[in-house]
């Protein structure tokens, strides 16, 4: 009799203990789990590279800054809801953990800062581009460039820089030597489908665009 009643005490107590064993590692976990997620948060946005911004910003001339500002919207609202969850547990941090979640909002902050300025920059190596060649690019191999656009397409560039030579900085000049290389190197690769004519109208064009460069860049 006594072994059976100790028996129910028991069943009747055990779901009370963990009861309460479980409401003590849930407080635990929670505060544990909101700052990992933070902390994680923040150090995976700093290692993000800006590749899937660049394409997108390479292949949406109209819609690019849209699409990064709803990103940033996104991403802000996420980081947000992590902070928040930290904040409600701040009770339950020690001093060193507290002063590390302001420290991981700072480095946010500066990751975000960084992140901006690439994108910007992104942007606008797209957008020089699309104006000097004047079609839409999908590859860096310049094989969107046919024979049928090859002329209209060193006209372009060539044009466009005796138009805009004046206003481009060092980082411009830069860009566009790579990709008046890159022009080049296509020409050549399809040379043998091109007519004569064009052929003599991209020669043209070649030593127009040699002229200009020497105005506005020191060789």
């Amino acid at each position: 009799m006594l072994s059976q009643i100790k028996s129910t005490l028991l069943i009747i107590s055990l779901p009370l203990l963990l009861s309460c064993n479980s409401e003590g590692s849930e407080e635990v976990t929670e505060s544990d789990t909101a700052y990992t997620d933070y902390e994680n948060f923040v150090t995976q946005f700093e290692e993000d590279t800006l590749t899937e911004v660049e394409l997108q910003a390479m292949q949406q001339a109209e819609n690019d800054s849209t699409s990064w500002a709803e990103m940033k919207a996104a991403r802000q609202q996420q980081f947000e809801q992590r902070r928040q969850a930290v904040d409600q547990n701040l009770n339950e941090y020690d001093e060193e953990r507290r002063n590390e979640i302001q420290d991981l909002g700072k480095r946010y902050d500066l990751a975000n800062q960084k992140q901006e300025q690439k994108f910007q920059e992104a942007s606008r190596r797209y957008k020089l581009r699309e104006q000097l060649l004047g079609i839409a690019i999908r590859k860096d191999d310049l094989s969107d460039v046919t024979p049928e656009n090859m002329a209209s397409t060193y006209q372009q560039f060539v044009n466009t820089v005796a138009e805009n030579g004046a206003r481009y900085e060092a980082r411009d000049w830069n860009l566009i030597e790579g990709w008046w290389s890159s022009l080049n190197s296509r020409y050549r690769n399809i040379e043998n489908d091109l007519s004569q004519q064009t052929r003599q109208d991209i020669q043209q064009a070649q030593s127009r665009y040699k002229e200009v460069r020497q105005q506005y860049v020191s060789l």
